[in-house]
């Protein structure tokens, strides 16, 4: 058990230092490709992004996560099945490239975006790259080795980071940036490339129906899912009138400055999905249970915080990101901030139940749920523009998180302890009293986000909700002496 525990927290430690590393990598080049194409031409190419990212991020959830259960559940030699879910997983990409390809002048005339059949067309070329990208990451991510997972995200942000700075020395263009997109997952799949081999398995079609009945309720779940998180961005794109179309620009940059933390702590669900697959297949449900209240409580400590820096002064923060060009984004932020924040749990209690191989109930369910949240999204974004569709993205999230809340305790019949929440509760609340007092000093900015999350940590130590245990994981030496101690000197798993 000590030895599971030790191996989750260190890769969560990896992949948290490296996602860190990649999201400032990848903000910086947000922020510059805002700033140098403006909030119109910046809509459009995030409207081209958001089609690219539901297709590679619905099949990033379907084979490769399969993939990785079962690579973790495995007990002996897993190469056959590493080499069937490569090359599926290079099929379906394969599948997705043409359809994009073929519905590119379709797309362009729907979202109204000048030569968009060309941009969708070069956008459609990372998709096989990315789906033996995907392939490899999610094999390295079965064995547990987090290392090469981290290198793997941070050069392939530096190469977007240094492409783009490339570019502006010469013409920046939506084209070339999608073409620099392309390069970049080459260079993140070349780190990983060793990992396999694309020869035809030997017993593919043996391998193929484990794969295929574990993937198929995981994939047909994030693709409703991710279909109905950019549903909101399309439907803003289609109901806003031209006189508008800075606000769509001004709605993507305020995005992504709320999903910046959600995805340094989503690194959690890469950790606990072969954590609590391989603690259930041991049939080790005590463990598996702690990973997912560990996650849950790792989830809220780092996001309380997070949600004081980003909602305090929500109009001044994106104008001081992007320009004031991007003017007018605060409520949206604040708005986006906390549906993140609720999307996050949603993104845990998923993997819980991936883990479990009862994806099939919640796929079904969040299928259920995409037309009523549909006609939502339209009523919203209809009567308040891009606040409403910042209203509906809390709404929608707080319905599917109920759902797949009430799914995890049928199975588990945990979530983070009573004790974790009312310490974590009682350190936020005293965290946000005490930046409201000091923001009475206005003429030192920081004092008040310094001493509200100083406050937040003190009383965290004082009440024992982080602890040096916590850090024991990170460390492995100090956490088998420290369990040595407690068990008279006999360590074991």
């Amino acid at each position: 058990m000590l030895e599971g525990n030790t191996i989750a927290a260190r890769g969560t430690a990896v992949l948290v230092l490296s996602q860190s590393c990649m999201l400032v990598l990848g903000y910086l080049t947000v922020v510059i490709l805002a700033r140098e194409f403006g909030p119109v031409t910046y809509g459009a190419y995030g409207v081209i992004m958001s089609v690219l990212v539901w297709l590679e991020e619905s099949g990033r959830n379907a084979i490769p996560a399969a993939t990785t259960k079962l690579v973790a559940e495995a007990t002996d030699s897993s190469a056959e099945l590493e080499h069937s879910a490569l090359v599926v997983n290079v099929g379906v990409y394969g599948i997705f490239f043409i359809l994009l390809w073929v519905a590119a002048p379709w797309l362009a005339s729907w979202f109204g975006i000048a030569n968009g059949t060309l941009l969708f067309r070069v956008a459609a070329i990372d998709l096989p790259f990315f789906g033996a990208y995907t392939a490899y990451r999610a094999i390295y991510q079965g064995h547990r080795r987090f290392f090469q997972l981290g290198l793997s995200q941070v050069l392939y942000a530096l190469t977007k980071l240094v492409g783009v700075l490339l570019l502006i020395r010469y013409d920046l263009s939506v084209r070339d940036v999608l073409l620099v997109n392309v390069a970049a997952t080459l260079i993140g799949l070349a780190c990983l490339r060793p990992a396999g081999s694309l020869r035809w398995p030997e017993q593919f079609f043996k391998q193929i129906a484990p794969l295929m009945s574990t993937s198929a309720s995981i994939g047909l779940y994030y693709f409703v899912l991710l279909l109905r998180g950019s549903l909101i961005l399309w439907i803003l794109q289609i109901l806003s009138p031209k006189s508008a179309s800075s606000m769509i620009g001004v709605f993507v940059a305020a995005f992504n400055i709320a999903r910046v933390p959600t995805m340094l702590v989503a690194t959690v669900t890469t950790v606990i999905l072969p954590s609590v697959s391989r603690a259930l297949a041991a049939d080790d449900e005590q463990l598996a249970r702690r990973y997912i209240n560990q996650a849950l409580r790792f989830c809220f400590i780092f996001y309380l915080p997070v949600c004081l820096v980003l909602m305090a002064q929500p109009e001044e923060l994106v104008q001081w990101i992007y320009s004031k060009d991007f003017s007018g984004g605060g409520v949206v932020l604040s708005l986006l901030v906390a549906g993140e924040g609720i999307h996050l749990v949603h993104a845990i209690l998923c993997t819980a139940l991936t883990a479990a191989g009862q994806a099939r109930r919640a796929a079904v369910l969040e299928t259920l749920t995409l037309v009523p949240a549909a006609a939502i999204y339209v009523f919203l974004i209809h009567n308040w523009g891009a606040t409403g569709a910042a209203l509906s993205n809390i709404l929608i999230g707080l319905i599917g998180s109920l759902i797949l809340g009430i799914l995890v305790w049928k199975r588990f019949a945990t979530f983070m302890s009573k004790r974790s929440a009312l310490n974590i509760g009682v350190s936020a609340c005293l965290m946000f009293l005490v930046f409201q007092l000091l923001s009475k000093f206005d003429d030192i900015i920081i004092m008040p986000y310094a001493g509200g999350l100083a406050a937040y940590g003190i009383s965290l130590l004082v009440l024992q909700e982080i602890t040096r245990q916590d850090f024991a994981g990170l460390v492995p030496w100090y956490g088998l002496k420290r369990y040595a101690a407690r068990s008279g000197g006999a360590a074991h798993d």
